[in-house]
């Protein structure tokens, strides 16, 4: 049963399975940044886990736009050191990030921010639905509010 809010099938998606695969096999990203593995508590970005006790995660530099205009910016994203399986779920909401207010911008075509809200709990789907019913609106980021740390994308899904 595909997601649909307000008449838009919404896909969750989380960062490329070969960006953490590359880190966790090289111990770089791909800034040439040298990373480490921390016990920390924080949001894998591959599975979309939140963690509740510090577990053994990289932090590394991301930029989730392709495009490398103004708004292609990098930032501090964690993936837990050890495999795990990509969030599959792509037509279900994340549920570690169902109870937390997100920072959620959209994005046109270009890569320009078209719009930008703070998703109140429980919201972030019926939020995302109202940008992309703007067919100028490409994809949707939902992001930490306090940090503004990407953590997922959120694109229409056929």
């Amino acid at each position: 049963m595909k997601a649909t809010v307000r008449g838009v099938t919404l896909r969750y998606e989380a960062i490329p399975s070969e960006i953490a695969r590359e880190a966790r096999e090289t111990l770089r990203d791909r800034f040439g940044h040298a990373l480490s593995v921390v016990s920390t508590q924080a949001p894998c970005r591959n599975c979309l886990r939140i963690s509740r006790e510090p577990e053994d995660l990289i932090l590394l530099s991301y930029r989730p736009l392709e495009d490398a205009g103004p708004y292609a910016e990098v930032g501090p994203i964690f993936i837990h050191a050890a495999a795990c399986d990509r969030y599959d779920n792509v037509e279900a909401f994340p549920p570690d990030f169902a109870d937390r207010p997100l920072v959620l911008r959209a994005y046109d075509r270009a890569g320009a921010i078209f719009d930008a809200t703070v998703a109140e709990p429980g919201s972030a789907p019926a939020v995302a639905s109202k940008f992309l019913e703007d067919e100028r609106v490409a994809q949707v980021h939902a992001r930490h509010v306090s940090y503004t740390c990407y953590d997922f994308r959120i694109v229409r899904g056929y």
